[in-house]
């Protein structure tokens, strides 16, 4: 399920509070087993907290969306094709597990014999309600989360190891622990590859195929209170079948894969490819985004500078125009001073009437420049050249002196008919 939505840090520290909250509530939830007066192999309470971890998770953190993406009620064909592999696989192990006894021991022991006084139907019940709070949380929502930084398969181990750690059983000694965590890690490894490719409707498979075991496990078995026989052959048995399940789903998707002209994301999806360059393209974006934007603000700067420097050069032009001329008059005609005077006033405020215009239409000129750079840099993602500085203040001098020549032979001509 790739998603990049949810940034790293999140990811991590969903995965981490989730942890938390559930191993603390595992822990404080105990005592209350005896006080509702529920046996255990009915309902065991501690199984409420990754439920209530997962719903604070959803609480706190943002992206609501993403978080219950792993959560959806509708069917199809493949959930139903899981289903029924849900059921089939639970009693492969149990067949094993019955085989082993009677291989290696007198006859396999049937845990709850003398101590089932509710019934069957109230077991069933119970463990179907076990099964779906527990798998809402690990595997609806938990599984969910870590795939979308993860391939299914390491995120099955990621989760899987979660849950062992909250499965561990330290009651009855080290060896038992051992063959404890072997088991719950194989029994996840293989709900892990029951949903895969789901598309988030996960809660159906994974509450068959935790219900089926739990309940198979209490009339055939006593691991439940300590026999290290029966744990070491659930254990082993359930390995076998994680592992030959899991083998041969990835023979047969190679062969898929190798023999068709399906793609590898239509074979495996959320495979390891997926992910394996999500952190550098991630700083590859970040890096041209940051570029872009120093691009764009270099071009401002740019434009805004020419357009300064070109309206000061050109005042001081026609500013110089203006004294030349009325200078050329005053050496020529002594006598109309006064009228020299008057024409250079003129003069001046022609000139800057000439000034106004021209500045406006080259800041309208240099926006326009301006917007054409952006546009390049959105679309094309290219660099263009800004004209040189020195080129284009020639030629902004070179129109302004021209047009100021004409407005001193207007002049000249305006004061030649005054003189006469």
């Amino acid at each position: 399920m790739k998603n990049n939505k949810i940034s790293g840090f999140q990811w991590a520290l969903t995965i981490f509070v989730f942890f938390v909250i559930t191993m603390a509530l595992s822990i404080m939830l105990r005592d209350f087993q005896s006080k509702i007066g529920v046996k255990h192999f009915i309902f065991e309470v501690t199984d409420l907290a990754p439920l209530i971890a997962a719903i604070i998770c959803i609480l706190v953190f943002k992206y609501k969306k993403v978080q219950l993406a792993g959560l959806k009620f509708t069917l199809s064909l493949k959930v139903i094709e899981r289903i029924l592999l849900a059921l089939i696989l639970p009693l492969i192990i149990l067949i094993i597990g019955m085989y082993s006894f009677n291989t290696f021991a007198d006859s396999f022991i049937l845990l709850q014999s003398t101590d089932l006084s509710v019934p069957i139907t109230h077991i069933l019940i119970g463990h179907i309600l076990m099964a779906f709070v527990v798998e809402f949380g690990f595997r609806s929502y938990l599984q969910n989360i870590v795939e979308t930084k993860m391939n299914t398969f390491f995120a099955s181990i990621v989760v899987g190891l979660i849950y062992s750690v909250f499965s561990a059983n330290t009651t009855y000694g080290t060896e038992f622990a051992a063959y404890n965590f072997l088991y719950t890690f194989s029994f996840s490894m293989i709900l892990g590859e029951l949903i895969r490719a789901t598309k988030g409707r996960t809660i159906y498979i994974a509450t068959t195929f935790h219900a089926s075991m739990t309940f198979g496990l209490v009339f055939l078995f006593s691991e439940e209170i300590g026999d290290l026989f029966s744990m070491k052959v659930i254990a082993i048995s359930t390995a076998i079948v994680a592992v030959a399940y899991i083998g041969l789903s990835l023979i047969i998707r190679g062969i898929v894969y190798l023999t068709t002209k399906r793609s590898l994301d239509e074979v495996e999806p959320n495979n390891y490819l997926d992910h394996i360059n999500d952190e550098t393209k991630a700083e590859i974006i970040k890096d041209d985004t940051a570029t872009t934007q120093d691009h764009k603000a270099e071009t401002t700067a740019n434009a805004g500078a020419v357009t300064a420097i070109t309206a000061d050069i050109a005042k001081h032009d026609n500013v110089t125009t203006s004294d030349e001329e009325a200078n050329v008059n005053l050496e020529d005609n002594p006598t109309s001073e006064v009228d020299n005077s008057k024409n250079q006033s003129v003069a001046t405020q022609n000139a800057e009437s000439v000034i106004a215009p021209e500045a406006i239409e080259s800041a309208n000129q240099d926006k326009n420049i301006q917007s054409e750079v952006d546009t390049n840099y959105a679309n094309e993602g290219e660099n263009q050249a800004l004209k040189e500085p020195s080129t284009y203040k020639d030629d902004r001098r070179s129109s302004v002196v021209i047009d100021a020549e004409k407005h001193i032979e207007k002049t000249e001509e305006q004061s030649s008919d005054t003189n006469k």
